[in-house]
Formats: structure tokens, C-alpha cells, sequence
């Protein structure tokens, strides 16, 4: 299987760059619905949204859980980068309630059985879709330097 010279193959590194796609694609889909809740309208589709944030979520957390923590924690090569890593990794337990949150409120609005006012659920949206964006760009960030990594230099002993 060919490799990029780490232990991801590309073919996982291109799977990884599709989740964060996915998400980045949620995530504008998201800003529209805040720009119609600031106007007081229920978007269209919100409750078929609704139903595919947690599983666009999981799927990207597992592969990267999987596959690129194992490697860059390997290849971290500082106490920062090790920290670094550490806090991207707790993001997720925070992230994966964050969508599961979302997904419950953006249904009871799609219902019409949601307490809070349509400008809440918008900062709600738009706080959401500004955490994902700034986690993938770290991510990305890491990807790309692990990926630059001289590989004689990752085989070297630590």
C-alpha cells in the first residue's frame, strides 16, 4: 500500500481530508440556516441536517482517532506538541456533545417544539460551526506538518 512517509497511507489521508470536508460543507450549511433564524424563518431541510450532524462528526473523529493521533503522537517530538495534541484530543468529547446539542435543537425547531428563540439557536449555530472550522484548520495544521517531516528523520530513535 503506498504511504506518504508516515505510518498513514495516502489513501487515509485523503479520507481524513474528505470528513473535514464534509464538515466544512455542514458547517457553511449551518451559516445559512443562522442568517435565516436572524430573520425569523425556519430554513428548509434543518431537520434532515439535524439528523446528520452527529454521524458526519463520528466519522471524522474515528478516523482520526484511529489514524492520524496514533502517528502524530509517535512523531509529536516536543512536551508542546505532545500538550498540543492532548488538547485537540479532549476537543472531541467536547465537539461530540456540542453536535449531539445541535442536533436536538435544530429538531425541536424543525418540529416547532423548540423553547428557545430563533436568534439563540442562530449564536448557538454559529458558535458550533466556528469550533469545527477552527479544530479542522488544527488538525489540518498537524496533518501537514507530520506529513513534512523529513522521514529520515522519523527514523531516527527518540
Amino acid at each position: 500500500m503506498e504511504t506518504n512517509g508516515t505510518n498513514l497511507t495516502v489513501a487515509e489521508v485523503r479520507a481524513l481530508e474528505d470528513k473535514h470536508r464534509d464538515l466544512l460543507v455542514l458547517c457553511l450549511r449551518l451559516e445559512e440556516f443562522a442568517i435565516d433564524f436572524d430573520a425569523g424563518e425556519v430554513p428548509r431541510g434543518i431537520g434532515k441536517v439535524a439528523k446528520h450532524i452527529e454521524p458526519l462528526m463520528a466519522a471524522a473523529h474515528t478516523l482520526e482517532e484511529q489514524k492520524l493521533y496514533p502517528d502524530l503522537q509517535v512523531h509529536a517530538g516536543s512536551c508542546f506538541g505532545s500538550l498540543l495534541l492532548d488538547q485537540v484530543k479532549s476537543e472531541h468529547r467536547v465537539d461530540r456533545r456540542a453536535a449531539h446539542e445541535l442536533s436536538l435543537t435544530l429538531a425541536a425547531v424543525a418540529r416547532k417544539r423548540c423553547r428557545l428563540s430563533l436568534e439563540t439557536v442562530a449564536h448557538m449555530v454559529r458558535g458550533f460551526q466556528e469550533a469545527v472550522r477552527r479544530h479542522i484548520t488544527a488538525e489540518q495544521m498537524l496533518l501537514q506538518q507530520l506529513l513534512s517531516v523529513e522521514p529520515e528523520r522519523r527514523a531516527l530513535p527518540r
